[in-house]
């Protein structure tokens, strides 16, 4: 008896050739795989989704006051994470620095040092830091004619945390001429203190992505991913 399917790995394929219609099924067959494949790596890149909003302890004042992180001066403010999320950045940060005296006026914050950790001051436990932190900065304004402001932001590796209340510290801020360096005050809802000292809070935005996924969710989409790559190649291969 003549044989009339194809092979489809080590079986015969009825729905290619041997019946009415298989010519048109396996090209169906074909895109649908490729739309799985698709959306299951979709699924891989949309999750978590970045760029997003953790925290914001509002806009920069620029007319109340600033206070003073450079040198051995600590600054710190809370900051409140709704769901385990993963800190990217931190940004809007309003930096005054003095350049009545700068010989090349005005004067720019160019790094810092941070601590991110669960109690004010660095204490409890420390959940991230880095010393002499690049800035990225723009132009802001100037106030009370001595003084050039900036909108600073610096770059996090990556700092996962869970739900609950944290707490920003700067310090050891340096500009181009060496000059003294401000965290703006903007009466934000953040608690805040100064070397120990309750004051005003200051402006800054958290900025990561919320809701990273758990282990197995990874494992599981990508177990997924493999399932359908296997598939593949099973039948390109036959």
């Amino acid at each position: 008896m003549e044989q009339t399917g194809r092979l489809f790995g080590s079986r015969i394929n009825p729905w290619a050739g041997g019946r009415p219609g298989g010519e048109t099924l396996m090209p169906l067959l074909r895109q649908v795989m490729r739309l799985l494949r698709q959306a299951a790596l979709l699924s891989l890149l949309t999750v978590p989704g970045w760029s997003t909003i953790l925290y914001n302890n509002g806009a920069i004042n620029g007319t109340i006051a600033a206070h003073p992180i450079n040198q051995s001066i600590e600054v710190t403010d809370s900051f409140v994470i709704s769901s385990i999320s993963t800190v990217m950045q931190v940004s809007g940060i309003g930096l005054w620095v003095d350049s009545s005296g700068s010989p090349d006026s005005p004067d720019i914050p160019e790094e810092l040092s941070w601590v991110v950790s669960t109690s004010p001051d660095g204490g409890g436990t420390v959940e991230g830091s880095a010393s002499g932190v690049s800035l990225s900065t723009s132009f802001f304004g100037t106030v009370f004619s001595d003084y050039t402001i900036y909108s600073a932001s610096f770059s996090v590796p990556s700092l996962t945390l869970a739900a609950g209340t944290y707490f920003l510290e700067l310090f050891n801020a340096i500009s181009a001429d060496s000059g003294d360096v401000y965290w703006d005050q903007n009466n934000g809802p953040s608690t805040a203190d100064q070397d120990g000292t309750t004051s005003p809070s200051e402006a800054f935005q958290i900025d990561g992505a919320s809701g990273v996924p758990e282990p197995a969710t990874v494992g599981t989409l990508a177990a997924g991913l493999g399932f359908l790559a296997w598939l593949y190649g099973r039948r390109k291969r036959a």
